[in-house]
């Protein structure tokens, strides 16, 4: 199993830490994924990871063909 596909599995897993170091999880998550650091994944970026690749079309709620940092909390929540 790959590593990149183990991108997201932590930080579903730290539901019982708080609020606080849960938001810094995810943001050092996306920031790890959005490699141009542009602030948006783009579906290139998100197929790091194949439960973001898989789901992208229902992440990117705005359908911009961009996962913004609001869009990718929602998907994490």
């Amino acid at each position: 199993m790959s590593n990149r596909f183990l991108i997201i599995m932590p930080i579903v897993a730290l539901g019982f830490l708080s609020a606080n170091a849960l938001a810094m999880d995810v943001q050092a998550t996306f920031n790890e994924l959005d490699k141009d650091s542009n602030g948006t994944l783009s579906e290139a970026e998100a197929g790091e990871d194949a439960v973001l690749h898989e789901n992208f079309s229902q992440i990117d709620t705005d359908q911009n063909g961009q996962l913004s940092l609001d869009e990718f909390k929602q998907f994490i929540k």
